[in-house]
């Protein structure tokens, strides 16, 4: 009996355990993609490992009816040359767009978080060349719709009426009073919006392809001096003269005037005839934390004749004739000179349009042909290309002050094929740790490949081409890793390209670029994107780039490592992601990413098995302070600890 009954007890926990191992089996056969998982935080709390970021960009240049294309700097992109302002080689823009059709522009760039200063710069004639601006709550602002005018620090007094008196005995005067930095107010400055069909900018855009039609230093234009007699404006009938301004390409702060005399009686000393200051500081703006406007392509001013008792008129009588001057880097705007304070004129380098030899002379006139006015080109000393400055003479009666001796800009000269379509570039690192989700050892330099994108746009900032380049420059893994990146589905464009190895994968919407990283150092991928113009730049989607740790041509359930808070293809396998040491493509702890997209080309890759911040040390300050210091990690590397 006894023996039937441990039989018994031994029969029931046989069948306990031979249940409880099928049951185990049946629940291993069953996916959940959640068993094995801890419960991680919302991604929100942890820090991102960006390196760009969104800053708002506001340009207001004020021009009705006319586009720039604006681009911007991380650092400044002019240098002088020969007393020419030109654009430096090799310096390439963070970002570019056009304006609408006023000038305006309001939008985002995707920039480094390192960059807190900017220089925005624009190949428009008549307006700022370059301005450096500041990175400030987020957004940067450059709005000429301003009017407002600063009083000056000046000791002049102004007093009585026009003409003010600055240096009799130089025989100065001016028509005008100015505040800071030669501001003028709208009582003095008109404004001209169109000349014929155009509009000053374009008229200021035509004539330097003109005077200089590749914007190279060193240009010269000596062949259109004339001399005074052909330069200065005779005035054959009663005539009243207004000077418009059309743009400044000089470095020097210039003062520019005018003078007369009888035709028939012409000085030998222009320094003892009396000349009246038109604009006291020919410049566009003067910028000291915030933006101040002096001049602006189009502004107007008129020209007085005062008689022998002083009595002014807007009508120059017949019989005389106009000259000009300028005082080269005559605006004393920024320090205390040892002879003249601040905001107050030096009279040191005078040039005039009667100077007898062309390379004294600052002056020359021509007749454009198209808008039928006569213009007058300044050279403030550096050279002789004659557009140092701008301006344009209009008379009343129209025709009045031609001379048939003055060279002519034909409607054709300086006429060029059309500028292509303007390029975005973007360049980076992406650095991948294959050992994912396990951890690793962080030292990102399994997989590390450098890129370039370019982004072709028209007038209406529609993309129409984008061309990306990579080249996988350091694999430090074990494995056979494959490169790609996933595209927003509509934005995939025609794909083409003449690199080996290259293969579209639709059904992910991704691009493998090479299937095998390590066999592909320094090779250079080009993969080119044609678009009908179907969306705009500023509605371009970011790529989603990654590894595919040991990959095989058509796997499933393979194994994707992403930047983080990315999101893996339709062919990852999912049960992965959110185990072992991963959260959302960062280590738990949050102190590492598993891939990263550094905003420069050359990053040096840190020792194998050596975490990056062991040698870039700022790393893991960038991290603790969550992206909002030390934004310039990858730019100290300091090597491996000895």
């Amino acid at each position: 009996m006894r023996q039937k009954y441990l039989k018994g007890i031994m029969i029931v926990a046989v069948t306990i355990v031979f249940g409880s191992l099928v049951t185990g089996c049946m629940e291993k056969d069953v996916y959940n993609p959640d068993a094995g998982k801890q419960p991680l935080p919302d991604p929100d709390e942890y820090f991102g490992f960006e390196t760009r970021g969104d800053v708002k960009l506001l340009v207001n240049y004020d021009v009705p009816g006319f586009t720039a294309l604006v681009e911007v700097y991380d650092e400044d992109p002019m240098e002088t040359v020969e007393g020419t302002p030109v654009k430096k080689e090799g310096v390439e823009a963070i970002f570019k767009t056009y304006t609408d059709n006023n000038g305006k522009y309001e939008g985002e760039m995707h920039i480094p978080t390192s960059v807190k200063t900017v220089y925005l710069y624009t190949a428009a004639w008549g307006l700022p060349r370059c301005v450096q601006l500041n990175v400030e709550n987020n957004a940067v602002n450059f709005d000429m719709s301003v009017k407002k005018q600063k009083s000056s620090t000046r000791s002049y007094l102004f007093n009585g009426q026009v003409p003010y008196t600055i240096n009799g005995r130089n025989h100065l005067y001016s028509l005008c009073k100015w505040g800071e930095a030669g501001s003028l107010d709208g009582t003095y400055l008109k404004s001209v919006d169109k000349i014929g069909d155009e509009t000053p900018l374009e008229v200021a855009e035509r004539l330097m392809k003109f005077f200089n039609p590749n914007g190279m230093s060193g240009v010269n234009n000596s062949y259109l001096y004339k001399g005074p007699r052909v330069t200065n404006i005779k005035i054959t009938v009663e005539t009243m003269l207004d000077v418009i301004f059309l743009k400044r390409d000089a470095s020097y702060d210039n003062t520019f005037g005018y003078y007369y005399y009888k035709t028939d009686e012409e000085p030998q000393m222009i320094s003892s005839v009396d000349k009246y200051i038109v604009f006291p500081n020919v410049k566009l703006f003067a910028y000291e934390g915030k933006y101040l406007p002096i001049l602006k392509c189009g502004n107007k001013a008129r020209l007085l004749y005062f008689d022998e008792d002083g009595k002014a008129s807007e009508k120059f009588p017949a019989g005389y004739t106009v000259g000009w001057f300028i005082y080269a880097d005559g605006f004393n705007g920024y320090y205390h000179d040892y002879d003249v304070k601040e905001n107050e004129i030096r009279t040191k380098e005078l040039r005039t349009s009667n100077e007898a030899f062309g390379n004294l002379n600052g002056f020359v006139s021509v007749k454009d042909e198209k808008s039928g006015k006569t213009i007058i080109g300044v050279e403030d000393g550096a050279n002789q290309s004659y557009c140092d400055l701008l301006f344009y003479v209009d008379a009343t009666p129209e025709g009045s002050i031609d001379d048939p001796d003055r060279p002519i800009i034909k409607p054709d000269d300086g006429k060029d094929d059309p500028e292509p379509d303007p390029v975005e570039p973007l360049k980076g690192t992406l650095a991948f740790e294959d050992i994912w989700p396990s951890g690793g050892d962080y030292d990102m330099n399994d997989v590390i490949v450098e890129y370039r994108r370019e982004v072709t746009f028209n007038t209406k900032n529609m993309v129409t081409k984008i061309t990306d380049i990579f080249t996988p420059v350091h694999d430090g893994a074990t494995f056979s890793n494959a490169f790609a990146y996933q595209i927003d589905p509509g934005q995939f464009g025609k794909v083409t390209s003449n690199s080996t190895g290259v293969k579209v994968e639709s059904e992910t919407s991704s691009i493998i670029v090479t299937p095998n990283a390590k066999g592909s150092i320094g090779k250079t991928y080009t993969i080119t994107r044609e678009f009908n113009a179907s969306f705009k730049k500023d509605d371009l989607k970011g790529y989603n780039p990654y590894i595919i740790v040991k990959y095989a041509e058509g796997q499933k359930d393979r194994t994707e490592v992403h930047l983080p808070k990315s999101k893996a293809t339709s062919l990852a396998n999912q049960s992965l992601i959110g185990t072992n040491q991963d959260a959302y493509y960062i280590d738990r702890e949050g102190e590492y990413p598993f891939a990263i997209d550094i905003p420069v080309l050359g990053f040096k890759p840190v020792t194998e098995s050596h975490r990056i911040d062991s040698e870039y040390l700022d790393f893991s300050k960038w991290a603790e302070s969550k992206g909002t210091k030390y934004t310039d990690w990858y730019n100290n590397y300091s090597g491996p600890k000895k």
